[in-house]
């Protein structure tokens, strides 16, 4: 497929921190995708150089470094942790207890902005966006979210609970006990304006460096990622930004996931 059947710009977003993560990256911007007038691709990665000979065309590569000057506190919160070599990674991963910090996904909103694309799709490197199976209909409605899964919260949630409380005190709003969870591998956001998009970046991000200080963000951590599956359903939820649930039918197999953590996270 070299052609799309949608008129609507498209942001194919990829964050990849660690040698074996930018690898797959550069495979599925290389081999999968294509080139076209209204499909951009932003990288975020702890080493821009690597994908120096990366050719393809509406292309923008941020080291997370590059958003620091502006956003001091993910350097202390949410680096990358940085190595040429595989196995250096790998035992810097263990040694440090290193916890990826998925979020940092927020980014790529910023990156989007810049060329005025308001639908973005956050994609985990061992996943693709299928855009055989866009047409303008996929971006008729706005403000919707679409994954692979979504679930209702648990009545009382810890984590939940950890986030209502930073929304609480922050912006004087009490969100919902029961809110719904998306999946954290693959993202699609349409959303309906630039204003509406840097309004939930600016929320998503503010919340989120508040967990990490109240030191409430260890509820969040997993084996080896700081999750923002929970996160995100609160402030979701406050933006009104819902799933497709209504009319599935023009998301449907938007997406093929493919976990390897063999390849990927060798080490665990």
């Amino acid at each position: 497929m070299t052609k799309v059947n949608f008129n609507e710009k498209l942001a194919i977003c990829y964050t990849c921190c660690g040698p074996t993560y930018r690898k797959s990256a550069l495979d599925k911007l290389t081999n999968f995708y294509f080139d076209h007038p209204n499909l951009y691709y932003f990288v975020l990665t702890d080493d821009r150089t690597y994908f120096k000979d990366l050719q393809r065309e509406n292309l923008t590569i941020n080291e997370l470094k590059d958003f620091y000057s502006e956003y001091p506190e993910i350097e202390e919160y949410e680096f990358f942790l940085e190595s040429t070599d595989e196995k250096d990674y790998g035992e810097k991963f263990v040694k440090t207890k290193y916890l990826f910090p998925y979020a940092t996904m927020r980014f790529h909103l910023l990156q989007a902005k810049e060329h005025g694309i308001t639908n973005i799709a956050l994609i985990s490197t061992d996943s693709v966006i299928n855009l055989e199976r866009f047409t303008d209909e996929t971006f008729k409605v706005k403000n919707k979210i679409c994954g692979t899964a979504g679930w209702p919260s648990d009545l009382n949630d810890n984590k939940i609970e950890s986030v209502k409380e930073v929304v609480r005190e922050k912006y004087n709003i009490e969100a919902s006990d029961i809110v719904i969870i998306f999946d954290e591998a693959v993202r699609l956001y349409i959303l309906e304006s630039i204003d509406f998009l840097m309004k939930f970046f600016n929320i998503w991000n503010e919340v989120t460096t508040e967990l990490y200080r109240n030191k409430k963000i260890i509820l969040h951590r997993g084996s080896y990622v700081i999750h923002d599956e929970f996160i995100l359903a609160v402030v979701h939820h406050i933006m009104g930004i819902t799933g497709p649930f209504e009319n599935w039918a023009p998301f449907s197999n938007i997406f093929t996931v493919n976990h390897n953590p063999r390849i990927e996270r060798f080490w665990a």
